[in-house]
C-alpha cells in the first residue's frame, strides 16, 4: 500500500546572529556550523569588557 501524499519535507532552523539580532548567521568562518561554534561570538560574549562594549554600542 503507498499513499500519494506527499512526503514531509524537513527545514532546517536558519541560525540567528547573537551580535547582529535580527539577521542571519552568515557562517563567515571556514568551520563554523552557526552561531553556537563561531569564534567570534565566543570572544565577545565570554569577555566582559567586550560583551559591555558591544551592548552599549546597540543602545546609540
Amino acid at each position: 500500500m503507498t499513499s500519494d501524499a506527499p512526503a514531509k519535507t524537513r527545514r532546517r532552523p536558519d541560525p540567528k546572529c547573537p551580535l547582529r539580532p535580527g539577521e542571519p548567521c552568515t557562517l563567515c568562518q571556514y568551520d563554523v556550523h552557526g552561531p553556537e561554534d563561531c569564534p567570534l561570538v565566543y570572544l565577545i560574549m565570554n569577555d566582559p569588557e567586550d560583551r559591555e562594549a558591544w551592548a552599549e554600542s546597540r543602545r546609540h
